[in-house]
């Protein structure tokens, strides 16, 4: 067999390897940020929670 043959499905291979690795990368990158985001309103939630609120009667 021709060692150029094989040249094809080493390259698909290597694109298929990479477009799972980025997607991988991508959901791990989104999860991250979506954890930091809740604890920045967690953050939040607990200071207003400390707050107290009057209204103003007119």
């Amino acid at each position: 067999m021709d060692a150029l043959a094989l040249l094809p499905v080493l390259i698909i291979g290597i694109i298929y390897l990479a477009v799972i690795g980025f997607t991988i990368w991508f959901a791990i990158t989104l999860i991250n940020a979506q954890k930091d985001r809740n604890n920045i309103l967690l953050e939040i939630s607990k200071k207003l929670d400390g707050l107290e609120v009057t209204r103003n009667e007119e």
